[in-house]
């Protein structure tokens, strides 16, 4: 190989397979160099055929990673765990003995299987879309659902994370499904795709997927009931803020900095309603309605307490 001339060595190097070297063929290149290296003594350098070499020995180490990315390998995935996503859940109808319909917005799973008479959104970290679940079956009720523990697990897919939401009684059926359970689940810690897994006892009676968004926006005790991923510029009619609190003011406003530009518009949020959770919390609701005039970088403060905020630009899918 020292013998060959330059133009030679660079149509050599068009030739170059697109796999890695065996060890046999890396140690040859290795003595190529190590010769060019000892003939600096005796001779001046021939920086051309250097530089031949030097790309040579280079693409035999980038040659692998080349072949692997013209064939679609994720090197940086490789080895962790993957999680395939099953079965999407849709809507539909339950149906009373008479066949009318019942929840046809809002009953999600998979029909004849098993399904939830779920929120309008899935929302990561907060209790209040999960505290009060009914979940339908579909089966023999005697010998599929009788006496056994209804076991409800969600799989994260992009992490693997493996949560148990809860266990249920099952009762018997209703809405034209044959077993019933009431129940609350675990908030989800994470935003994103989910599989739900439901168990009789040790048999699996479906599994489908769901969507769970990022939580909602927190300011001190006080909670904007707009999800941080769907923040964007626009006008927002008659929102939500939840405050955690003993007597509140009739009304409460929303203040929003734009920190680019040093702008802050204020909002008055009224229409005050007031409940108390299961565990003692006294909560009230106010509605009202707000603008973002374009994405970027906001403080909202709310009661004396501010939170930094991003306005994102809508992504489509």
């Amino acid at each position: 190989m020292s013998q060959l001339k330059d133009k030679e060595l660079l149509e050599m190097m068009a030739d170059f397979p697109k796999h890695e070297l065996t060890a046999k063929q890396r140690n040859a290149f290795l003595k190529t160099i190590r010769e060019e290296s000892t003939r600096k003594q005796s001779r001046r350098f021939n920086f051309q055929r250097l530089a031949a070499l030097a790309a040579l020995f280079m693409l035999a180490i980038i040659a692998p990673i080349l072949y692997f990315t013209s064939h679609g390998e994720d090197l940086s995935n490789s080895g962790s765990v993957k999680t395939e996503v099953v079965k999407k859940g849709e809507f539909f109808a339950l149906m009373d003995k008479s066949g009318t319909p019942y929840y046809p917005d809002s009953n999600f799973g998979i029909p004849n299987k098993v399904s939830l008479l779920a929120p309008l959104e899935w929302i990561a970290k907060d209790q209040r879309s999960v505290s009060k679940i009914s979940v339908y079956l579909w089966g023999d009720y005697e010998k599929d659902f009788a006496n056994k523990p209804l076991n409800i697990t969600a799989t994260h897919v992009k992490t693997g994370v493996k949560e148990h939401l809860a266990t249920a009684v099952i009762s018997g059926g209703m809405y034209g499904a044959d077993g019933h359970a009431m129940t609350s689940f675990k908030p989800f810690p994470f935003s994103g795709k989910y599989n739900l897994e439901f168990m009789a006892g040790n048999k699996k009676v479906g599994e489908f997927s769901i969507y769970v968004m990022e939580p909602y926006i927190k300011i001190g005790d006080s909670t904007l009931m707009i999800s941080q991923e769907v923040l964007y510029a626009g006008f927002y009619e008659d929102a939500a803020i939840e405050v955690e609190g003993e007597n509140l003011p009739p009304e409460i406003e929303l203040e929003i900095f734009d920190l680019e530009n040093a702008e802050e518009s204020t909002f008055t949020f009224k229409d005050k309603t007031d409940y108390i959770t299961t565990d003692g919390k006294k909560i009230s609701i106010y509605k009202g309605d707000f603008q973002l005039k374009k994405s970027g970088k906001y403080r909202f403060t709310l009661l004396n307490k501010s939170e930094a905020v991003e306005v994102r630009k809508p992504i489509s899918n």
